[in-house]
């Protein structure tokens, strides 16, 4: 695993805190566990003298890189340049550019050259294509705070806009139209490596406030996921990071980057300091006992930029999966994660294998924020299915974003989803990526049992096949209905969007426009069944996989319903495998 830690200085945080001298005994912490930190240092620390002098004496001592944060606009020149104003990516397009030039010239002029790496909660696209354009040696960004969305500014005090979800939970490189987007090649790319904001909980950053559960002690504080100083969740979180080094490519990333005001007396926490600190002390220990054995290498980020340029070349840049199992709660949940340049895909295995959240990237969107663009603070890159946000499984299919298998049998509907699975295995096969879940027995009123096993295939493409192996009685002679279904939207918050301009077409034989009707149109042993989103750039469509199906259907949502629903139907009477494609393509190409 490869491991970054990131230190602000913190010295104009707060006027009368001793945040300086935390800071100082954080680098003494990592250094006396022989590790290097990456020093975020902030516009008015390069009028400070003693501040300057003691970051060159750790990059001198200890290899420390010194990096630019972006954390704090205030300053000689800025104070009156940002007005009180903080986050870069909040700016209009001419004040970007003002208060990075300001800056980075600065910077220059204090260290003789621009930094490597710049560290900010957020980049949205313009303010990362500014910065790389007077900058050309930026070469690692920490880009974004994975999630910190809709769900975050629900539980805390209205005053955090910082709408960035659908962005990748690993390193990344962030294309010029929009910084959450992964490019799709080198002319597509805005020429830096990105680096999250803290490393998630993939199983709780979905169901719930992902702040709390990342790398990050004493925010697990916050979410009182500790019994004071014992709290063996900040390890396993670790542990389970490099789990993922199995499935990709022997490699996973992980960083820490706590704020000296987090070691303090914090008003988010009902412990006093000490707690915090041991918790981080823990933390680090464990990673410094890590890189004793050969399992952990701490770099810089700039260090580790490099490393991940030279191990994945943009142009065979290999999709990225995370096989995340809760384990705070002792659920048993697992989800499957799976990103490519076209799109990011989350599947709920204890819901039978659904999708719970689909970006398509594939659709190329444009993301920049800011009071000169219609996206003014919303930087996330929007969904096609979010069941967080639009709704799930208490009434799954009949309401709400998501994916399915229905089996009807005698006039009885069951609902896939309602079986929990787990996963199996994760298997990389050339171009594909294949999710193994484990079976699910589905039940049915008169008796009747049916075992389905499902497996997911992700292609580069923009392409996933979903394969559910079906095995009935073999006394069993009557018809089972099966249905793969899709039920979409799109949205970047838990609010219905505008659905007109969305047309459906089924077999390229029917084709209706989203007039809010509630209609339903079906083709008999129709093979496809698709939605126009132009909103998107995107088609998303079903489509058989060499079978004959009873029937493709389509249906067009009411206002209470603001939904459009796909259906592929398929009559089997024998145990047999039915395959689907879920297909994503470019509106424009």
């Amino acid at each position: 695993m490869y491991f970054n830690i990131i230190h602000r200085t913190a010295v104009a945080e707060l006027a009368d805190g001793p945040y300086y001298e935390i800071y100082k005994r954080q680098q003494d912490l990592a250094h006396s566990l022989g590790m290097k930190t990456t020093i975020a240092i902030q516009y008015s620390d390069l009028f400070d003298e003693t501040v300057l002098r003691d970051a060159r004496a750790y990059q001198a001592e200890f290899g420390d890189e010194l990096a630019l944060s972006l954390h704090r606009l205030a300053g000689p020149g800025l104070d009156e340049l940002a007005s009180g104003l903080n986050p870069i990516w909040l700016f209009d397009v001419l004040k970007k550019r003002q208060i990075l030039s300001l800056i980075l010239n600065k910077w220059k002029d204090v260290f003789g050259s621009y930094p490597k790496g710049v560290t900010s909660y957020h980049f949205d696209s313009s303010s990362l294509n500014i910065l790389k354009e007077i900058a050309p040696e930026v070469e690692t960004v920490i880009g974004g705070c994975f999630e910190e969305g809709v769900r975050v500014f629900h539980g805390c005090n209205h005053s955090w806009y910082l709408f960035n979800e659908g962005m990748p939970w690993g390193p990344w490189y962030p294309s010029k139209g929009h910084s959450l987007r992964p490019a799709k090649n080198e002319t597509d790319a805005a020429g830096v490596v990105a680096l999250p904001h803290l490393c998630r909980d993939m199983s709780l950053s979905y169901e719930g406030r992902n702040d709390f559960w990342a790398s990050h002690p004493p925010n697990v504080i916050r979410g009182m996921g500790n019994d004071a100083s014992f709290c063996p969740y900040d390890l396993n979180l670790i542990d389970q990071y490099r789990m993922q080094e199995k499935f990709n490519n022997n490699e996973s990333y992980y960083n820490t980057f706590v704020n000296s005001s987090w070691l303090d007396w914090n008003h988010n926490s009902e412990y006093p300091p000490e707690v915090s600190w041991t918790l981080y002390e823990k933390m680090l220990a464990y990673c410094s006992e890590l890189k004793s054995k050969g399992e952990l290498t701490d770099m810089t980020i700039s260090e580790y930029g490099a490393h991940y340029r030279k191990q994945n070349p943009i142009q065979y840049k290999k999709p990225d999966v995370y096989w995340a199992k809760e384990m705070l709660y002792g659920s048993g949940k697992h989800y499957f994660w799976y990103i490519d340049s076209t799109r990011r895909m989350l599947f709920d295995t204890t819901q039978g294998g659904s999708i719970g959240d689909l970006r398509p990237y594939i659709g190329e969107l444009d993301g920049s924020t800011g009071p000169d663009t219609p996206n003014r603070e919303i930087g996330t890159f929007p969904y096609l299915i979010q069941s967080q946000y639009r709704t799930g499984a208490a009434h799954h299919y009949e309401d709400g974003a998501r994916t399915t298998l229905l089996l009807t049998h005698k006039g009885e509907t069951v609902d896939l989803c309602h079986y929990p699975t787990k996963g199996v295995d994760i298997i990389r096969d050339g171009g594909c990526v294949i999710f193994k879940l484990t079976p699910a027995t589905v039940s049915f009123n008169d008796g009747l049992t049916v075992k389905v096993t499902t497996s997911i295939h992700c292609y580069d493409d923009g392409q996933t096949k979903f394969e559910r192996a079906i095995e009935l009685p073999s006394d069993y002679n009557s018809e089972l209905l099966v249905t793969e279904y899709l039920k979409g939207c799109y949205g970047k918050t838990e609010y219905a969007e505008d659905m007109h301009a969305i047309s459906l077409n089924i077999d390229n034989k029917i084709e209706h426009n989203f007039d809010y009707s509630g209609q339903e149109f079906s083709v008999s042993q129709g093979q496809t069944a698709s939605a126009i989103v132009p909103q998107l750039n995107i088609t998303v469509g079903l489509k058989t996989d060499n079978t004959v199906s009873e029937s493709s259907s389509a249906r067009v949502g009411h206002l209470f319903s603001p939904y459009y629903t796909l259906k592929i139907n398929y009559k089997i009477s024998k145990t047999r495998s039915v395959s689907t494609w879920l297909q994503l393509t470019n509106l424009k190409k």
